[in-house]
């Protein structure tokens, strides 16, 4: 067959531009990130969910699990906004959704600031990436993008669905939008760039491109390592997976082409991690076969571990912080504000700046990823982009105090603050909205009836459309008892009013009766 497509021509045309750099060379920690894209609980060893009835392992996931053991897990981290795009949004500037540029219309006009999928990072908007480089980083990204804004690339384009990549008009135009990716990364802040994916899978390529290829991930971080390993700086990568995010084939997304790619066909399939083959007989040979997950999340674990003995090899994992953080929940809740929806899990991992082996039961956000990166990696306050995010450093090095009063919560229509095990959240449609839809709006409130993601919730959450819902979350985790108008939690549920109040005032737009009355 012939191939029209190889790897290291995208991944090596990147050059490297000279900051000016405002923290002095020092011996500073690199930073390896990887978001994970709507995994469940159950695909995590080290919680509950990924422990079946006899308390055994769900999954053959050795470096992961390696990783949590001698790290930080925080079984208790939020998302503020339980979507992909927002949650990447969030993860890389540190600040809500609602403060993306993509919004300056509706807040000048003081309208309800309606997140979706619709809050991008542009060129114009402080990130982690940014800030790290600015400080004297090498700045690297692989993987799903969905976040950057990325100008004159859309879904729905280009080539039909029955196109063939192996056509040189085909192979061009996927190699051109690669190339346009890469150049909005570099744009952010990102020195390094390559195997992006721009969202979702579906819609940005032909059919016989839309695969998931982890291995091809893995090749551009090691590429992006191999480019670093020649200079004197510390590194910064941020590594997105596409796993374990639909499409299928569900449960057996390593089974995909392995020379399909979003930038076109490889010429040959890649040999940096384990070879697929290999997955399903590891998996029986662990005593798991009759575990549906097992084998996509021995695939990402593989890809993982590639990057661990390549950072080994350098003789550079030793002074590596690893961030690993699954985007948002997925257990009948995305795209709302149950906890089905905003509790994620997160660990971080380091030998030399984290007092690891133990589960934290501090409450995280994602808001706060950014200013602890930025402390952990001695960026000068002054130098360092605002956030609403807190710094955890102190949890890293033993502490276990909480660093936050409450959370807030933002995503479509709806508005939510979680305190001492208590959560209120206000649903409440923007006025713009028809009044007679032809069927009714959904939390994220951007089409009547909803997508079909929202569809596990609206069937969950018994209170799903009530306005006011307030919920112990310690007694009752699963939100089924709305005790808004409970007579004994009438003072409680005024104080959280209050709460989300203050909360919405200091975010951009209004939310209905919430919104403080400007002086």
């Amino acid at each position: 067959m012939k191939t029209l497509f190889t790897l290291f021509p995208m991944l090596v045309a990147l050059p490297t531009a000279l900051h000016a750099v405002d923290v002095a060379p020092t011996k500073r920690p690199n930073v390896l990130f990887i978001i994970s894209d709507d995994q469940e609980r159950r695909e995590f060893n080290f919680l509950v969910e990924g422990r079946d009835e006899e308390g055994k392992p769900r999954n053959l996931s050795p470096n992961l699990d390696r990783l949590a053991s001698e790290g930080v897990v925080f079984p208790y981290q939020y998302v503020t906004s339980p979507v992909c795009t927002p949650s990447r949004f969030t993860a890389l500037t540190g600040t809500y959704a609602s403060r993306s540029a993509n919004f300056e219309k509706t807040v000048n006009s003081n309208g309800q600031v309606n997140i979706t999928w619709n809050c991008h990072i542009d060129p114009q908007t402080p990130n982690l990436a940014r800030t790290l480089q600015q400080a004297g980083y090498l700045t690297g990204a692989v993987g799903k993008n969905h976040v950057i804004e990325v100008k004159g690339v859309g879904r729905n384009e280009g080539p039909a669905d029955d196109a063939d990549p192996n056509s040189p008009a085909v192979a061009a135009y996927y190699a051109g939008k690669q190339r346009k990716l890469v150049e909005a990364f570099q744009a952010n802040g990102f020195d390094f760039a390559a195997s992006l994916y721009h969202g979702n899978l579906p819609g940005h390529t032909c059919k016989a491109l839309e695969f998931h290829n982890m291995d091809w991930i893995t090749g551009g971080a090691i590429d992006f390592l191999d480019q670093w390993k020649d200079t004197e700086q510390p590194f910064f990568l941020y590594m997105a997976t596409t796993l374990n995010h639909g499409p299928g084939p569900r449960y057996k997304k390593y089974t995909g082409d392995p020379l399909a790619t979003p930038a076109g066909l490889l010429e040959k399939p890649l040999d940096v991690q384990p070879a697929r083959n290999t997955i399903p007989q590891r998996v029986r040979e662990a005593g798991l076969a009759d575990q549906p997950t097992a084998n996509d999340v021995l695939w990402l674990d593989d890809g993982i571990g590639a990057v661990l003995e390549k950072l080994k090899s350098l003789g550079a994992l030793e002074n590596t912080i690893v961030f690993f953080f699954d985007d948002h929940g997925v257990e009948s809740g995305k795209g709302s504000l149950y906890e089905g929806g905003i509790k994620s899990v997160s660990f971080v991992w380091s030998p030399k700046y984290v007092q690891g082996g133990r589960k934290s039961k501090v409450n995280l956000s994602n808001i706060d990823f950014a200013p602890t990166i930025m402390e952990l990696c001695g960026v000068p306050k002054a130098k360092q982009h605002a956030t609403d995010g807190k710094s955890f450093v102190s949890v890293l090095k033993g502490s276990d105090q909480q660093i936050h009063d409450h959370l807030f919560f933002e995503i479509g229509a709806t508005r939510a603050v979680l305190k001492d095990g208590w959560k209120y959240l206000a649903f409440r449609l923007p006025d713009s909205l028809p009044t007679n839809p032809s069927k009714p709006f959904t939390h994220l409130a951007d089409r009547p009836g909803g997508r079909g993601s929202e569809g596990p919730a609206k069937e969950f959450y018994p209170n799903y459309y009530d306005r006011d819902q307030f919920y112990s979350i310690t007694a009752d985790p699963l939100e089924r008892n709305n005790l808004f108008d409970d007579p004994t939690q009438q003072t409680r549920v005024g104080e959280m009013q209050q709460l989300l109040r203050e909360a919405v005032g200091n975010v951009p737009g209004s939310f209905a009766e919430f919104t403080q009355e400007q002086p």
